[in-house]
């Protein structure tokens, strides 16, 4: 039976400079930094959508690792030379539903 997954809506304040591929690389540098690679392949950890022109996106974590996934948001601190903080938004059972919250509350 597979896990089941919640869906974490962050913004990105700070640089600009940077593309999708290098976000990725920081959220997965900072998760194996705090849980090892073990702990980190077991999270389901997933960068599902991310807008570079308004800094917004949203990563996928199985249930179980919701809270590592939202702190290792937080630890991330650079993505390539820029200096960021990744600030969690929003939680959701389903994409569409964290799509309905963002347009409801976020401008």
């Amino acid at each position: 039976m597979r896990d089941k997954s919640r869906y974490i809506c962050f913004k990105v304040e700070g640089g600009k400079d940077f593309k999708r591929e290098d976000l990725v690389k920081a959220i997965w540098n900072s998760a194996i930094d705090f849980l090892g690679e073990f702990g980190a392949s077991e999270m389901g950890l997933w960068v599902k959508e991310y807008d570079e022109s308004k800094g917004y996106g949203i990563i996928e974590s199985n249930i179980k690792s919701l809270h590592k996934a939202i702190f290792i948001l937080s630890l991330t601190k650079s993505v390539g030379k820029e200096k960021v903080n990744i600030l969690p938004l929003y939680v959701s059972g389903t994409i569409k539903g964290l799509e309905r919250n963002i347009k409801s509350n976020v401008n």
